[in-house]
């Protein structure tokens, strides 16, 4: 597994920057479910945690509610992997070395699905894959390329084997075939915080797929290892 961990103590260290304090606390982001009512986030199955470090800000999704304050070492020593990735985002923002490390609120979803597909149309695959379900990314995305072209995982139960957005949603146990039968592969950035991001990133390397990550989890972890994000509108 991608030590998250490791990394944010080599970068505090460097810089010295163990005993400063970080606060995590629960977001109260909100999204418009005026189209859209089956975010995650605003369904209570999904939690963003919001890392407050020296005045910047560092989000991590996770399905555990918890909060923290204390210092960057005292959090490295007890903090959950969802801490520890929200932290290492505000911290790497701090430092100037990511932007965008803040979700979107309102109806900025639905805009960046558009610049998404905007994006895909350039790229001009003819299977997609989509690791994850962010609704408003598969809506845009089926509308523009059709449902019999798009293939989606997820974990939530409560979604699996049901049609959404004109796609049966599969198990996310079955991401090798997903990724194995798309040209390109959407992945969200929350695989680094449960602890799914190595597998996915691994199946594409095996199949030789380009793989995208999107949100803001990914933030930090994209610029270290140099993996494509997409995150338009994230702050």
């Amino acid at each position: 597994m991608v030590d998250v961990r490791g990394f944010l103590k080599d970068l505090v260290e460097k810089n010295r920057l163990l005993d400063e304090v970080v606060e995590i606390k629960i977001s109260d982001t909100k999204l418009d479910t005026t189209r859209i009512k089956d975010y995650p986030l605003m369904s209570g199955k999904e939690i963003l945690l919001r890392a407050d470090f020296k005045g910047c800000y560092g989000d991590a999704f996770t399905d555990k509610p918890v909060e923290f304050k204390g210092t960057v070492r005292e959090l490295l020593d007890k903090g959950s992997r969802a801490e520890v990735v929200a932290t290492l985002n505000a911290v790497m923002r701090y430092l100037g070395l990511v932007d965008r490390t803040v979700h979107c609120s309102g109806d900025e979803p639905e805009k960046c699905a558009k610049e998404l597909v905007k994006y895909l149309k350039e790229l001009n695959p003819k299977k997609i894959g989509v690791v994850g379900l962010q609704p408003a990314f598969v809506k845009e995305i089926v509308d523009t390329f059709g449902a019999e072209n798009v293939l989606v995982s997820d974990l939530n139960p409560e979604n699996i084997g049901k049609i959404k957005y004109g796609v049966r949603i599969i198990h996310g146990k079955y991401n090798e075939e997903v990724i194995k039968n798309s040209d390109i592969v959407l992945a969200t950035g929350s695989t680094i915080a449960n602890g799914t991001f190595e597998e996915i990133w691994n199946l594409a390397k095996k199949y030789n797929k380009k793989i995208i990550f999107y949100g803001t989890t990914i933030a930090g972890i994209s610029k270290i290892l140099k993996v494509e994000r997409f995150c338009k509108l994230g702050r």
